[in-house]
């Protein structure tokens, strides 16, 4: 059975090349270009660094980045993996599927990558020539590293979250690859540069993690140098031990572990949203909501207009002479703050549904925290990118958690007030259908008090994350930085829930006002 998983494993690595001749000649010139990106990775640096030193902290950040991509990676894209459930049904024992699959994972491309890689890096570094042994054993702890972590991130994604939430883990790591892209490109122009002492200190502390301390103590045997030496190594085949003593239990919990089956008499393809969410109430109000907000022309106008404060007030603040550093922190919030406030008035844009939730009983909570779907769905990746490119734009990106925990802490405590202010001071707007430049002629309408307070609301209770973020912006210290981004997620989230809670206690309380209110406007 371990001989025909291997025959598997060579069809799958050729089958990209028995394709029509386009997508063959594709797939060469595909894989060409990223064995020679590999390599050049590994063997371009001795070439630009000045010192060894420098080449030193630079192979150690890197190669903990891309040993931990490798590792982490296939738990967010798993898809065309072979996975231990695929064998469930043959006469294979649980061990022999992982002895298997662990096997014949060399004959994929990933490992061939990072094969070349490897070899590469070994060739290039002549100052790890004195110890070959040690050097080539090493790098093999590196390949085994890769391939345990591999399996077991890939098999856990599988068993934990299974195919209902497999594309929602998908877009997190989506926005997580983008978000750290800007980061990346300005460490890799920096670490050539003057001396970062901030860098030097972050590749230290990668240097005691399992991705990047073999690395590190590859450079450690070139000098000479034995302190922690030992420990390193023992990190490193720690952690390949353990996940090859987590790989066959795992492999034996998938092929156990039955799946709940999909009732056959309901539809799963073609409700676009809909498809994304479990059946449950707030669930399927955020598929609702969302699909709204896709084809409602009343929000797109709404979500085109939020950028346009920001730039009005950069504008102003560039004519009055404000810092770089003003100018990069300002417009992020100010959108999140806009994009979260721009709740305060859903149950009166959503006046055409609101009898449904009512009618059926659905609870006030979940109402409220099923609208807020839209505004995470864009805020969040839009804070953590956007975070990312400010601290690229101002040069200093050991500011990254503080400028993330404000961005973050201000969305969410928009979000909170305006989950209270759209039940408690409902106004006329455009109705369903209307043009979204047309406004209702409403007089004592209370839209002014309405707008005025709920944004009042929602800039006094954004304060504190802004203050502690600032703090640690100006003075840049990674306790301050940490605390600020801790604090800003943990109170913007203890915000938004108290939001949820209050605004469906009132829901619940006014649920039939609140019909009568909004059948008035339409």
């Amino acid at each position: 059975m371990v001989a025909r998983l291997f025959r598997l494993r060579v069809a799958l690595l050729a089958a990209p090349f028995r394709e029509t001749f386009t997508r063959s000649v594709g797939a060469v010139i595909a894989f060409a270009a990223l064995f020679a990106a590999a390599i050049l990775v590994a063997t371009l640096p001795p070439r630009l660094s000045a010192s060894a030193e420098q080449l030193a902290t630079f192979d150690t950040a890197v190669g903990a980045v891309i040993l931990g991509a490798v590792v982490l990676v296939p738990f967010f894209a798993n898809r065309g993996h072979l996975e231990p459930r695929q064998f469930a049904g043959f006469p294979m024992s649980s061990s022999q599927v992982a002895l298997g699959l662990l096997g014949s994972t060399i004959v994929s491309w990933p490992f061939l990558l990072l094969l070349s890689w490897v070899v590469a890096l070994g060739v290039s570094r002549p100052a790890w020539h004195a110890h070959p042994v040690a050097l080539w054993l090493t790098l093999l702890g590196v390949l085994v590293l890769g391939v345990c972590g591999a399996r077991v991130a890939s098999a856990l994604s599988k068993l934990v979250i299974g195919s209902d939430r497999a594309g929602v883990v998908r877009a997190i790591g989506a926005v997580l690859l983008v978000a750290f892209a800007p980061v990346a490109v300005f460490i890799a122009a920096t670490t050539f540069g003057e001396s970062d002492g901030a860098f030097v200190d972050v590749t230290s502390a990668l240097s005691w993690t399992p991705f990047g301390a073999p690395f590190a103590a590859l450079w450690q045997m070139a000098a000479a140098d034995d302190s922690g030496l030992a420990a390193r190594f023992a990190i490193m085949g720690g952690f390949a031990l353990l996940c090859l003593i987590v790989w066959f239990p795992l492999v034996k919990a998938s092929n156990e572990r039955v799946e709940r089956p999909s009732d056959t008499a309901v539809a799963r393809r073609g409700l676009g949203w809909f498809e994304r969410f479990p059946a449950r109430p707030a669930s399927v109000i955020s598929a609702r909501t969302l699909t709204y907000w896709a084809r409602d022309p009343r929000y797109r106008v709404a979500l085109i207009a939020i950028p346009i404060a920001p730039i009005v007030m950069l504008l102003a603040f560039w004519v009055a002479g404000a810092g770089i550093t003003v100018l990069a922190l300002l417009p992020l919030p100010v959108m999140l703050l806009l994009l979260g406030w721009s709740l305060h008035n859903d149950v009166a844009m959503d006046s055409t549904a609101i009898w449904s939730h009512v009618a059926s009983g659905i609870k006030g909570r979940e109402d409220r925290a099923g609208r807020l779907a839209p505004v995470l769905v864009v805020g969040v990746p839009l804070a953590v990118i956007g975070s990312s490119l400010t601290v690229t734009v101002l040069g200093e990106w050991r500011i990254l958690p503080a400028v993330i925990g404000l961005n973050l802490g201000v969305l969410f405590v928009a979000a909170g007030v305006a989950s209270v202010f759209s039940v408690l001071m409902p106004y006329p707007t455009t109705r369903p259908g209307d043009s979204p430049f047309l406004q209702p002629q409403w007089s004592g309408s209370g839209s002014g008090r309405a707008q005025t307070m709920s944004i009042i609301v929602a800039i006094l209770l954004s304060l504190p994350p802004v203050w502690f973020a600032l703090h640690a912006v100006f003075d840049v210290e990674f306790a301050a930085n940490l605390w600020a981004l801790l604090f800003g997620v943990g109170y913007g989230a203890l915000v938004l829930l108290t939001g949820v809670l209050i605004g469906g206690a009132v829901f619940n309380r006014s649920a039939p006002e609140l019909i009568a209110v909004t059948q008035v406007y339409d």
